[in-house]
């Protein structure tokens, strides 16, 4: 057997034990790469107003991350997304956000216009912010993103899309908190935090 053959199987070793562990901490990761589940139609606002088109983006990769409220493994998650965004931000061929679908925020939203909707969100997502230190640039998603479990891609929340930009693609999302670890330099070890680098295309 020659050399290249055993670095294969390594590396498939490797792969499979990256996913074994994963799956038992509650990390889950799909292979996603399409572009036909109307991505190519999600934007929003952000805080100050500005819209937002992700098929617009000029990055080569996008990252967005799913936040919502009340929603305790997100917050137990800020920390490793605040951490990923300043590594982000190292490589201009990566743009990080947070996208946070208004109508979570409401027990009447089928009621309200989406106008109103994003109006009264945007200061409670700021509180949000404030409390949680949040520091990933946050977008408000209009229609037709919506998190649900009957008729949406993002089932729940949290949940992290990775997307090819040029066309707009999903090709992998990763289902639950990428890491739940607070302590800044295991952070930097953590293999899940290397995972995800990996496969957002700055590792």
């Amino acid at each position: 057997m020659n050399l290249e053959s055993n670095s294969r199987i390594r590396n498939v070793i490797h792969r499979f034990f990256l996913y074994f562990i994963f799956s038992l901490s509650g990390f889950y990761c799909a292979l996603s790469e399409q572009s036909n589940l109307g991505v190519q139609e999600f934007q929003g606002i952000t805080l100050d107003g500005q819209s937002v088109r992700l098929s617009e983006v000029k990055a080569s990769r996008l990252i967005l991350n799913v936040y919502g409220p009340n929603c305790v493994p997100c917050i137990k998650e800020i920390p490793a997304l605040n951490y990923l965004y300043q590594e982000m931000q190292k490589d201009p061929k990566v743009q990080f956000y947070m996208a946070i679908d208004p109508s979570l925020f409401f027990d009447d939203s089928e009621v309200m216009s989406e106008d109103e909707m994003l109006t009264k969100a945007i200061p409670l997502v700021k509180d949000e912010i404030q409390k949680y230190k949040i520091q990933v640039p946050t977008i408000l998603m209009k229609k037709p993103f919506r998190v649900s479990r009957t008729n949406s891609i993002i089932t729940g929340t949290p949940e992290t899309l990775l997307f090819k930009t040029k066309p707009l693609v999903l090709y992998y999302n990763f289902i639950g908190p990428i890491s739940e670890e607070g302590n800044l330099e295991r952070l930097s070890i953590d293999q899940k935090i290397l995972f995800f680098k990996r496969m957002a295309g700055s590792s």
